[in-house]
């Protein structure tokens, strides 16, 4: 999915909902980790991708605001970045690398610690899994978070968002790529081979498998990660996450703030970096923005009160029509189908007892951080908004209704979606 292309433009100021936990330290813990004090953030782009302008914008930003310095107890920003030489130039093959930003006598310094082979995919497990085991054997810490960042769309089949018609036919479930054949394709991350046509995408369990070490936080500048789904498939990798559940503009997050809410405190403040990317586009008409920070902990309750509704409102839920629940995807270009619906809201259309919403409410409070979204996300109408997406499954009419899933999609996420083992949405 590609990040919407920001437009710097402000002309009719907006109102925002927002809801956070009150009363409570939401800051990261950094524990001590032997001698250890410092922490590191890692920063991995793989922006081989129509987002590489974007990315080399928002590393540079990096150097205007907070950077550490180089001595042994000093904190370590790093870099991990794949760009295209130009704009959309994929047949140029170019060297991943890795950096560290630091201050100097007030100086900025850019100091390269490795370079990867031309044409390297950083998309690939095998690289993940060194540029985090090289971080860790490089620098030992008391703590350490990542922000990953390019192309994403959350828990779908690679390549689904953009054409479903290559799984689903001319019509929807006519035909096409079969459930079996797209096993291990819920993906995060894009980035093109040199011939220029083909991409690959890491498989979200890949991705999970591939960080060795447990992070105090992982940040998402990508479109569309806020989905339970995801959370489940990450919650052990992670104390906390930060995601958005519509996309994000390409401009992305705020990297002039960023280390100065991740990096220069003695604890990471991941939600006031949530609060900062917010700040970005609450007033921009055009736009908007949804973000939601999750503390991962207490997603095992919510998958357990969601099996026990699952199960209770089965019947209702595979007759609800998706045009009256609250929608955070959008029907653009070659995609006519959608698959992100707000997950309380969901229930809700349902008829799920008030009872059960307010039991659903509870366990949302205690997995739900921060969120806060505008009134609307570009031509999105943001009005009963969780912060959590989920699937919609088929009806017996899904053809004749854009707002819900399809056979094909039910097979998939019966056999690929972790969520769905735990929660049984799709029997």
């Amino acid at each position: 999915m590609t990040k919407v292309r920001l437009i710097l433009v402000s002309l009719l100021l907006v109102l925002f909902a927002s809801c956070e936990r009150d009363g409570t330290d939401l800051t990261l813990s950094v524990g001590p980790f032997g001698a250890e004090t410092r922490k590191v953030m890692l920063l991995y782009e793989a922006g081989f991708n129509s987002l590489g302008t974007d990315i080399r914008y928002n590393i540079g930003a990096l150097k205007e605001g907070y950077l550490p310095g180089k001595g042994r107890q000093d904190d370590v920003l790093l870099v991990f970045s794949h760009l295209p030489v130009k704009s959309r130039a994929y047949t140029q093959a170019t060297s991943p690398a890795l950096v560290r930003m630091y201050k100097a006598n007030d100086i900025v310094v850019t100091d390269t610690l490795k370079v990867w082979p031309e044409g390297t995919v950083v998309t690939d497990a095998a690289v993940v899994n060194e540029v985090f085991t090289l971080v860790r054997d490089l620098f030992p810490a008391a703590g350490y978070g990542a922000v990953l960042s390019s192309h994403a769309t959350g828990w779908l089949p690679e390549g689904y968002f953009s054409n479903p018609k290559q799984y689903e036919g001319n019509d929807r479930g006519s035909g096409g790529i079969d459930v079996w054949s797209a096993t291990r394709r819920k993906t995060f991350g894009q980035e093109y081979y040199t011939d220029g046509k083909k991409t690959k995408e890491i498989e979200l369990k890949d991705l999970a498998a591939a960080i060795p070490y447990h992070l105090d936080y992982l940040l998402f500048d990508a479109c569309l990660m806020a989905s339970v789904e995801v959370a489940w498939e990450l919650r052990n990798v992670c104390t906390y996450l930060a995601a958005a559940p519509c996309e994000i503009p390409a401009a992305g997050f705020n990297y002039k703030t960023l280390t100065q809410h991740l990096l220069e405190p003695e604890v990471p403040d991941l939600k006031g970096a949530c609060e900062d990317y917010f700040s970005q586009y609450e007033h921009d008409s055009t736009y908007g923005a949804a973000i939601t920070m999750l503390d991962c902990s207490a997603l095992d309750p919510l998958a357990t009160l969601c099996r026990s509704l699952f199960s209770r409102y089965r019947d209702a839920i595979r007759n609800v029509s998706g045009k009256n629940v609250q929608v955070y995807d959008r029907i653009s270009g070659s995609k006519n189908y959608l698959a992100f619906f707000d997950l309380k809201d969901l229930l809700r259309e349902a008829g799920a007892s008030q009872a059960d919403l307010e039991d659903l409410q509870d366990a949302l409070d205690a997995a739900i951080v921060y969120e806060a979204h505008t009134p609307k996300f570009i031509n999105i109408p943001l009005t009963r908004c969780c912060g959590l997406s989920v699937y919609l499954p088929s009806y017996p009419d899904y053809r004749k209704d854009t707002y819900h899933g399809t056979e094909f999609l039910d097979g998939f996420y019966k056999e690929n979606v972790a969520w769905n083992q735990a929660t049984m949405l799709v029997e």
